[in-house]
């Protein structure tokens, strides 16, 4: 294993609660006793130093919850999915001009204590937050206090120096809300994983939002991943993988790989959630299933897949 590659030790610890079967599977399916050795319930991770315990797949709020004529449809998607027992949502106010937080918002009413609600703003300043977006986000998602806010699309190192100006910056309206009892923790999204090694390095986010896939699809550098997940572990802080699929609108990375090896290939790394955009309450039902009944890859499993998947 190389020096940058993660431990078994880091890795148990970062999957701590999750239910790994009583063998591996082959990358095609895995066995019968395999699956039959999986909890009923979906399997959780505790997220970092965070007082939560996430399912192992979790809605994200793009795709049909952002959709002004999809309310309904929207509705039905969130309230299965939390009914079926996940318990982490992740929007932004960003997604259709806050349409996803209202369609979240409204589907969650009556179950808000069931599930942990992230969401991010792209604004890199205090004063738009504090002014408008804050409460704007809380507004549409019927809540006085949000558990995850995420500074949303930080792919430069200049667009994190900018949040994290101690004079002015998006940092600062974070931590007056985290304060004031209305926000409970402070993340950082990015499609790199340098970025979010240096995020960590400079400050004590609760938890970072990476993509992550087997394709390595919109991962700006996936040569830092593994460093960039030692470094999550060794600081216990939080991470969830977005893009699990590919991207938006699903399995585009390969005709030849199934939901199950993709979700299988993710969940091999010491990540707490799959984050997953749903369009249809069928793929709620199929995730949830997988998720019952994951079991990890083994090393050789998942790079063997990521090989077949990228140009060498």
């Amino acid at each position: 294993m190389s020096k940058t590659a993660i431990g078994r030790r880091a890795f148990l610890k970062a999957t701590a609660g999750t239910t790994l079967g009583a063998g591996l599977a082959n990358l095609t399916g895995g066995s019968a006793r395999a699956r039959a050795d999986v909890a009923k319930a979906i399997p959780r991770r505790k997220l970092g130093r965070i007082e939560w315990e996430a399912t192992i797949f979790s809605i994200g709020g793009m795709s049909t919850v952002r959709e002004p004529d999809h309310r309904e449809e929207a509705t039905e998607i969130v309230r299965r999915a939390v009914d079926g027992g996940v318990n982490y949502i992740d929007t932004a106010d960003s997604y259709n001009d806050g349409v996803s937080e209202r369609h979240i918002g409204e589907a969650v009413e009556g179950r808000r204590n069931r599930v942990f609600l992230a969401t991010k703003t792209r604004q890199r300043r205090a004063e738009p937050i504090r002014s408008e977006a804050f409460e704007a986000s809380c507004e549409r998602l019927r809540t006085d206090v949000i558990d995850l806010y995420f500074l949303h699309a930080v792919h430069k190192v200049d667009d994190l120096d900018a949040a994290l100006d101690r004079d002015g910056g998006a940092i600062r309206a974070f931590e007056h809300y985290r304060d004031a009892g209305r926000l409970r923790y402070l993340g950082v999204s990015s499609h790199s994983s340098a970025v979010l090694t240096e995020a960590m390095e400079r400050y004590e986010f609760d938890c970072v939002f990476v993509t992550l896939n087997a394709a390595g699809r919109a991962m700006m550098d996936p040569d830092k991943l593994e460093p960039m997940l030692a470094k999550a572990a060794a600081k216990n802080v939080g991470v969830v993988a977005m893009k699990v699929f590919g991207g938006t609108g699903g399995r585009i990375f390969s005709a030849n790989v199934t939901s199950e090896q993709a979700f299988r290939y993710v969940l091999s790394f010491p990540v707490a959630t799959a984050n997953i955009g749903i369009t249809t309450v069928d793929q709620v039902e199929e995730n949830i299933d997988l998720a019952k009944r994951f079991v990890p890859y083994t090393e050789q499993e998942r790079t063997a897949l990521a090989r077949s998947l990228r140009p060498s």
